[in-house]
């Protein structure tokens, strides 16, 4: 708690700038002193420790504070947090390289000692942290968590709280019911599943994830699901897979908690780049209405469509930018967490490089002194970042490796223009004030906004010219421009409003004198209540461009009800994957109205095997089971397609009292049936139970 609480006293984060904290003279090397060797010992000896005792969540917990406490920038111990993880989660990609080839892939003891290398090096070459003076535990513990981190932090709790609640509050077939309209969550299921089988990603091992993954997903950007299942391995304490759908429902968990993690990633990178204009309690004047706008609006839409890499790559991209727009105050930590944030957001999403080299572009002409003072730092981080951030996009420029892939049509729910628009110009306006321009920082996020408005406008006109409108990776472009916007925003406060009203006067009132208005807001009651205002504001424009107003038509509420949830189906897959004969025979399921020649039909109903091959673990092998059985089929059909595959046998499933059972029959009757088997599924009380059929 020491070493995290150290140097947080920030006299002004109004400019702050890379490289701009003076050093000590060297003196050569340091020898290391207790508190550092007693770390290092723990980095190395602890992991196998806690693995022994099934506890190697105490590792993940160590490694992340270590990484934390090696931060030597002024910063509060959140901002430590933020930045360390992102860090780490770029190291984890990295090494994912590596985890490929040696035989412990990704267990959490082989991770955590190799990630303990470098933490040690690092804490070994930094030399001893200036000895601060005594102080009593509760100036400790104000320092740690200041005034300006609560602020922050209870708008992050409740963000994630409401996007957890629910997920948390369901049992695992529930959980599944939640997601099971949203077809891209099934094949990313896959994948994070498939990277624990084979222990590192599946670009490294084609022929052992071919089973489980079809063709052209196994070179698809894994870095959320690499994390995923990194995290997984450190929770159970190994690689091992568990029951698949226990295991489905840790996915499920852990999705949420991904888009949870874009939530604060925004919110931090919003109270950074705001800096003095949102010291104290007024940052909750910002980050609640952010916090509304994100986990109400915007996120629960990302989540609808299964877009997890794209949430797992967008937290990265906030801190990325806030990190550019206000840098750490040390040039070398600097540029490392910029590399690492860069390697992981191409491995989660590559389709935001172009905006990411556009941000670290304008930061790097910014603050073009320190890197030509520091030309050897950048360079080597630079061609390091550079061979790391390309692989994931070469693996994979086979499937997606032309442009013609940006005019692909896709199932994607818009961006809300009418809060988005307002949000984006107010921000520019403000930006392009004499003040913002005469600062370096704010010239970083007017840069950002303009490159990242560009390449909306880009994609929009190719599309435009080639398809004739606007479709899916327009829209995922829009998604980049949100949290651009958003955190753009915050930076233009200071000098939309003028220092005055957010920071006031330097010295303190006269005695006796009345308080002034801008005095009046800085106090704590006033605050909240802007807060309180500027909250109701946006969940009553919280709905998509078109639908119901406010809260009633907001996806938030549509999650946190979960509307949309199909249980039933849910129930019907889980039954299907434990009770399912173990005889050989790959289950195929007709229960239920059928996407073509129904009435009425479900049109979730037609996920169900492609659910139940991720449950079977063997979706790659399956996949035409799935394209097959979307449709109504016919007992001859049945017949056919059963005798079209001899070397793999089936067992069909349909609901009890379907016409197709008398079919059977009469085909079984006729002796034109192949050997298939069948079973019905019975539902009763809410219950569904399977019971084999006897066709002759």
């Amino acid at each position: 708690m020491t070493a995290l609480a150290g140097s947080v006293d920030i006299p002004d984060r109004t400019n702050p700038g890379a490289g701009t904290e003076r050093h000590r003279p060297g003196t050569g090397f340091e020898r290391p002193n207790a508190a550092q060797l007693r770390l290092a010992a723990a980095l190395l000896i602890l992991p196998p420790l806690f693995h022994l005792v099934s506890a190697d969540l105490l590792t993940f917990a160590l490694i992340w504070y270590a990484a934390a406490t090696l931060i030597r920038s002024r910063a509060t111990a959140f901002d430590r947090l933020m930045v360390s993880g992102g860090v780490l989660i770029g190291w984890t990609c990295a090494l994912s390289l590596l985890a490929g080839y040696w035989p412990w892939g990704l267990h959490p003891v082989a991770l955590a000692e190799a990630t303990a290398v470098p933490l040690i090096a690092i804490l070994l070459l930094q030399g001893p942290r200036p000895a601060g003076p005594a102080q009593r535990p509760w100036v400790r513990l104000r320092r740690l968590v200041p005034t300006r981190d609560l602020a922050l932090l209870l708008p992050a709790a409740a963000a994630v709280a409401f996007t957890l609640y629910p997920v948390v509050r369901r049992n695992a077939t529930e959980r599944l019911g939640l997601i099971i309209s949203f077809e891209d969550l099934a094949r990313h299921a896959a994948l994070y599943d498939t990277i624990l089988r084979v222990g590192g990603l599946t670009s490294l091992h084609k022929s052992e994830a071919a089973v489980s993954v079809t063709t052209g997903l196994d070179t698809y950007p894994q870095g959320s699901h690499l994390t995923l299942a990194v995290i997984t391995g450190f929770l159970r304490g190994g690689t091992t897979q568990g029951p698949a759908l226990a295991q489905m429902s840790l996915f499920i968990l852990l999705s949420a908690l991904t888009a949870a993690g874009l939530a604060v990633a925004v919110l931090w990178a919003v109270q950074r780049v705001a800096g003095r204009a949102l010291r104290g309690w007024r940052g909750l004047a910002l980050a609640l209405p952010t916090a509304v706008y994100l986990v109400v609006a915007e996120v629960p839409q990302l989540q609808a469509r299964g877009f997890l890499s794209e949430i797992f790559a967008l937290g990265l991209f906030a801190l990325l930018l806030a990190l550019a727009i206000r840098p750490l105050s040390r040039f070398h930590e600097q540029v490392v967490a910029l590399g690492a944030l860069t390697v992981g957001i191409s491995f989660g999403h590559y389709l935001l490089l172009p905006a990411v080299g556009a941000v670290v572009l304008a930061w790097a002409v910014m603050h073009r002194r320190n890197c030509f003072r520091h030309w050897p730092t950048v360079l080597a981080t630079a061609a390091v970042t550079g061979v790391l951030a390309l692989f994931p996009p070469y693996s994979n420029a086979k499937s997606a490796g032309s442009a013609d892939v940006l005019t692909l049509p896709g199932s994607i729910s818009p961006v809300g223009r009418h809060l988005l628009l307002p949000l984006v110009v107010a921000a520019f306006l403000a930006l392009l004030t004499r003040s913002a321009r005469a600062n370096r920082s704010r010239r970083v996020a007017l840069a950002s906004l303009a490159a990242v408005s560009l390449l909306c406008y880009g994609v929009m006109e190719y599309q435009l010219r080639t398809a004739g409108t606007t479709s899916y990776f327009y829209e995922k472009m829009i998604h980049q421009l949100m949290v651009v916007g958003v955190i753009c925003f915050a930076a233009a406060l200071l000098p939309a409003f003028g220092r005055r009203v957010f920071a006031g006067p330097g010295t303190a009132p006269a005695p006796g004198a009345r308080p002034t208005v801008r005095s009046r807001f800085r106090s704590g009651v006033p605050v909240v209540a802007v807060a309180g205002c500027l909250a109701f504001a946006v969940l009553s424009n919280a709905q998509p461009d078109s639908g119901k107003a406010g809260w009633e038509g907001s996806p938030g509420r549509s999650q946190l009800n979960g509307t949309g949830a199909h249980f039933k189906l849910a129930q019907r897959i889980a039954v299907l994957n434990t009770d399912h004969p173990q005889d050989g025979r790959l289950p195929v399921s007709l229960a239920g109205a059928r996407a073509w020649g129904e009435a009425s039909p479900d049109w979730s109903g037609v996920e169900d095997n492609l659910w139940l091959s991720v449950l079977n673990r063997n979706q790659g092998s399956t996949w035409e089971l799935w394209a097959w059985a979307i449709g109504h089929r016919s007992a001859q059909e049945m017949a056919d397609f059963a005798a079209s595959r001899p070397a793999t046998p089936l067992r069909f499933y349909v609901d009890e009292g379907s016409p197709l059972l008398a079919d059977l029959k009469a085909l079984a009757a006729a002796g034109r049936l192949p050997d298939l088997a069948v079973s019905a599924l019975h539902y009763e009380s809410g219950d569904v139970s399977i019971r084999p059929v006897a066709l002759r």
